[in-house]
């Protein structure tokens, strides 16, 4: 919960966390005056209206204005490391835009790739939906009202993808009453070797009595500070072919600090007052980010014996021998009409979010520890004109997203005594990407031959293997709460949602289906019916028989570069169902209220990527908690709390498929007990500290075994244990297991004080976050070759002063120089490429100052 100022004076954009055990010194008795000061309310709209936080019987940590200009929260990673019930972990090597999102340990590990599960946390920007499969947006925060997590399902009111929480934006909105304006600059030094900057600004301008415009924008430098340091690496030939070795040189791409993030963005809304009784709200926001190099570092410190000429750097090193960067551009548009009829109130959201994402990353850890394990590349792919080239790989995606969504919310009165709200949904995300894994060097004027044509030219050039698909979930829902006052202090609420999700996925998923283009057969198994679909496989234009006994191939006049692959997966799946939630909420006294829930959430099922593989089904978390929301000393201390059990059925696990296809099967169930605290103290009007923790305690409740791909028992659960001829059974996470990715303990403590400095005001402030270790992964076998994700420290310090216009600012964010990364994982299967493990870092040791004004 945040901690708001006392009721006397406004700083002005007052940023950035000094040390808590100064500030902790400084809660002498002397401090301990009696004033007038108290912590205030904080308004949410956690239930979809407004309420004081110290009244929504929820599990809910909130991020105020204030606190986000007071810890120099910016962006996703920096407010989620001030959000205990929060964990994230990164989907790939870039530094933004790509991170999977998780709460109360409801976690597997595997997600953030094309077609597999939707998120289990939903994220919100205002009223609009935002989550994406392969990461959330990165949204930078100015001019932010607050940021609200939800801990726990919130399905009836959020529906999918709310299944262990919601992470909701909420932004300031245009206000009639009076011209506003602000600004905030920044300059930053990052590990004492790279400068970066921000800037900022923000006007509200009335528009008359009943109309006003917001407009903000942003434009921010974040500076690199790993080192793609000059290497080589040796690929050893086929020693049964007398094939030479290739001695790979990453020089063309060896840089300094080339980890760089450049953001610009703007914001626009506009309210318009229609009468007493109704409110239109346009609004658009758009964002660009470009990204340069990687945020992952090689986490091994020696070399890895064996393996001839590979260098492993130290830290905040990498060796890569690709070109690397991200450039990710959206822009949202919504709309918002607010109003009554008669006493009840009436609320229209339409949204509409376009995002188109580029990139190409390193992906020669794959090429070289394959071609150790298993295949020699430097005799598989010659040039044309027979000569080895450097097999060096990357990996590219193009991603197209679009998503639209409708609701429409009626309410009663909150005053009567049996009050209700009836709420429709409609939501279609479209996912358009087209990924070219292992894009090798030196083969532009030529497609890799798939052993059907060994003469063929460039239709893909110098592409291995890729996937072209075409991805569509929809949602319908009707959702309703009723709640009625048994007492004037105990309330019944019961809450339900009925939905409708449907998933389809269509396109080339990276593998021919056994059909030679060459000799075109009769039917499937007739003659030039053969095999292509084996280890390395390719061939985009290969025909396919459908089940409607047909050939099925795309004309190639089409949508990406003119070349499109045969479509080989046309597959949907459509389910209906519902979730409930159950409440009661005592009042016990004017500042202590009492709650028990019993709750559910969901994820829709999906379409694998491989046609050959079974769909997987909804998986749903039901939650038992038990919570309180207290004010004692005048409302100068807060104590809230909850603590919950979670059971999660039929868990939806990612899975090395065949191939090395990932896919998701329904696994075991699991369970999840936790403990959910926030303290906010205000001792003078002065001082005050804020600490939250969470505890998690998760296991899995039977064995999880991945390797029942084919489905041999015809049940299509593809995670069944199967056996060893001695009757041994292969089991990859026992039960009893941790879940992995989200740490048993996560905390902060923020300390504030304040003195005068003439006609001035002075500040100090620390924040200290902490974590305990977690598991990198799921199966046991490949967390102990990825190891674990490590404990971690953070310490931001400030020094401020200002007045009720400006504010200076000098500041130090990762104090201690925590080098711990946010997550651990491996660029192919572990069993390759595990021994090479990669993680994604925090920004180090940063110094910067910062200046603001209020108009």
């Amino acid at each position: 919960m945040p901690v708001v100022l006392p009721k006397r004076r406004h700083l002005a954009l007052a940023r950035t966390p000094i040390a808590s055990a100064v500030l902790l010194a400084l809660a002498s008795p002397a401090l301990m005056a009696q004033d007038t000061a108290t912590l205030g309310e904080v308004i949410v709209t956690a239930q979809k209206r407004e309420q004081s936080l110290q009244d929504v019987p929820i599990s809910i940590k909130a991020l105020g204005e204030e606190q986000l200009d007071e810890l120099n929260i910016q962006n996703f990673k920096e407010y989620v490391q001030f959000l205990p019930t929060v964990t994230t972990a990164a989907t790939d090597g870039a530094g933004s835009g790509f991170s999977a999102v998780y709460m109360r340990g409801i976690a597997t590990g595997g997600d953030g790739q094309a077609t597999t599960s939707q998120p289990s946390v939903g994220m919100y920007l205002d009223e609009q939906p935002i989550t994406t499969i392969q990461g959330n947006l990165d949204v930078h925060l100015y001019d932010i009202a607050r940021v609200e997590a939800l801990a726990g399902p919130q399905g009836t009111l959020y529906g999918a993808s709310s299944q262990a929480g919601t992470i909701r934006i909420i932004t300031n909105k245009p206000d009639p009453s009076g011209y506003d304006a602000s600004f905030a600059l920044e300059g930053n030094y990052v590990d004492m070797e790279e400068p970066g900057y921000v800037a900022e600004g923000m006007v509200n301008l009335p528009l008359g009595e009943t109309a006003a415009i917001r407009l903000v924008g942003w434009v921010k430098h974040e500076a690199g500070w790993i080192d793609n340091v000059a290497a080589t690496r040796l690929y050893e030939g086929d020693p049964t072919t007398d094939a030479d070795d290739f001695l790979a040189d990453n020089s063309e791409y060896a840089e300094e600090n080339y980890n760089e993030i450049d953001t610009a963005g703007m914001r626009a809304a506009l309210r318009v007052e229609l009468g007493e009784n109704w409110a239109v709200t346009p609004s658009l926001m758009y964002q660009r980010q470009d990204q340069e190099g990687s945020w992952a570092d090689d986490l091994l410190d020696e070399p890895i014996p064996g393996l001839n000429g590979y260098v492993v750097p130290g830290d905040q090193n990498v060796a890569h021998y690709r070109a690397e960067y991200t450039d990710d551009e959206w822009y949202q548009m919504g709309l918002t009409v607010e109003g009554s009829i008669g006493d009840w109130d009436v609320v229209y959201s339409g949204n509409f979010l376009d995002r188109d994402v580029q990139g190409e990353f390193d992906y020669s850890e794959y090429s070289y520890f394959y071609n150790v394990a298993y295949t020699y590349f430097t005799s598989l792919y010659p040039n044309n004109a027979g000569e080895i080239i450097d097999p060096s790989m990357s990996f590219s995606n193009d991603d197209q997203y679009k998503k639209t969504s409708h609701e429409i919310r009626i309410s009663s009165p909150q005053e009567n005594r049996l009050r209700g709200l009836l709420g429709f949904f409609y939501q279609k995300q479209e996912h358009d990407f087209y990924q070219e894994f292992g894009r090798l060097k030196g083969l532009a004027d030529r497609r890799v031959p798939n052993g059907n044509d060994p003469n063929a030219t460039n239709t893909f050039p110098g592409v291995v293997y890729l996937n072209s698909m075409d991805r569509e979930d929809t949602d319908q829902a009707v959702f309703a709460t009723l709640s009625f006052d048994i007492t004037d202090d105990l309330e019944v609420s019961v809450g339900g949602r009925y939905f409708e999700p449907e998933v389809t996925v269509k396109g080339f998923f990276g593998f021919g289906l056994g059909l030679n283009p060459y000799q075109a057969p009769t039917g499937p198994g007739e003659p030039g019916a053969v095999e292509n679909g084996g280890e390395g496989a390719f061939d985009p234009l290969s025909p396919w028989w459908s089940s409607t006994g047909e050939w099925r191939c795309p004309s190639q006049a089409d949508y990406r570069g003119g070349k499109s692959p045969c479509q080989n997966v046309d597959k949907g799946i459509k389910e209906s169902d519902s979730v409930y939630r159950v409440n009661l909420t005592w009042n016990a006294t004017e500042s202590s209220m009492f709650y028990a829930t019993w709750s559910e959430g969901y994820r829709p099922g999906g379409v694998q990527r491989d046609p050959r593989a079974g769909n997987y089904l909804s998986d749903f978390l039901t939650n038992y908690e038990l919570g309180w929301k207290t004010r004692f000393a005048d409302d100068r201390l807060q104590f809230n709390g909850a603590i919950f059990l979670d059971e999660w059925d039929d868990i939806q696990v990612s899975l090395q498929g065949e191939n090395g296809i990932t896919q998701v099967a329904n696994g075991p169930s699991a369970e999840v007990q936790g403990a959910e605290v926030t303290l906010d103290w205000l001792p003078t009007e002065n001082f005050r500290l804020g600490a939250s923790i969470a505890y998690y305690d998760t296991e899995l409740k039977d064995d999880y075994c991945g390797i029942d791909t084919q489905d041999i028992d015809g049940d299509d659960n593809r995670t069944e244990c199967i056996t060893l001829p001695d009757g041994t059974p292969v089991v990859d996470a026992p039960a009893g297991t941790a879940l992995p990715l989200t740490p048993d303990f996560k905390g902060t403590l923020i300390g504030r004080y304040t003195f005068p400095t003439g006609n001035w005001e002075s500040y100090v402030q620390g924040a200290l976050s902490y974590q305990t270790e977690a598991s990198s992964t799921l199966p046991v076998a490949e967390a102990a070759l990825l190891g674990d994700i490590p404990s971690s420290t953070m310490v931001d310090l400030a020094y401020g002063l200002g007045n009720d216009k400006y504010n200076f600012e000098i500041f130090l964010s990762n104090a201690t120089d925590e080098d711990a990364p946010l997550s651990v994982n491996s660029d192919c299967s572990t069993g390759v490429c595990g021994v090479q493990p990669w993680g994604v870092l925090r920004r180090p040791r940063t110094i910067g100052l910062r200046f603001s004004q209020d108009f």
